[in-house]
């Protein structure tokens, strides 16, 4: 599975995109919890997504989904990872 890094997210793991080997389908946040521990420690908190992330599976948000971080997926998948910059 292609995992595509937008923003600051490249520079946590030196690369603007990763593949990551999934074996079937896997639920989404299972492949979150398989990236190198940087880019997972940025990420996720107690095992889930942090707030402040849209992810696109395929080009579509993941929150759209009707099973969200549990949508299956498999190798020929690509999970694009864009940080939510807010102002104020």
């Amino acid at each position: 599975m292609r995992v595509e890094l937008i923003g600051h997210l490249k520079s946590v793991v030196d690369k603007d995109a990763l593949e990551v080997r999934v074996e079937g389908r896997v639920a989404l946040i299972e492949v979150l919890r398989m990236l190198p521990e940087g880019l997972r420690d940025v990420l996720l908190k107690d095992g889930k997504l942090r707030p402040g992330f849209l992810l696109l599976l395929n080009g579509s948000d993941v929150r759209a989904l009707s099973k969200g971080m549990e949508t299956p997926v498999s190798d020929e998948d690509t999970l694009t990872v864009i940080p939510i910059i807010h102002g104020g």
